[in-house]
């Protein structure tokens, strides 16, 4: 299954204390916890909706933390 841009934002929009944030001009990619940083990726661009995949299978597989996983809609 192909996981698009929205599919990132509905998991980050379902999980409300989740955050992305990119360092700087960097593409560096922080994802957030409230203020804690629990992730950090480095993509080749900044660009979050050609790695949008890579980014949702990242956070899905963070081990103790609490993640709801909103139903995915196939079209």
């Amino acid at each position: 299954m192909n996981i698009n841009y929205d599919i990132l934002q509905n998991l980050l929009r379902c999980n409300k204390n989740l955050k992305l944030k990119f360092r700087g001009d960097s593409n560096i990619l922080d994802v957030l916890l409230y203020t804690e940083v629990i992730l950090t990726l480095e993509l080749e661009s900044n660009d979050i909706t050609k790695y949008s995949e890579f980014i949702y299978e990242s956070i899905l597989n963070l081990e103790g933390i609490t993640i709801y996983l909103p139903k995915i809609y196939i079209k």
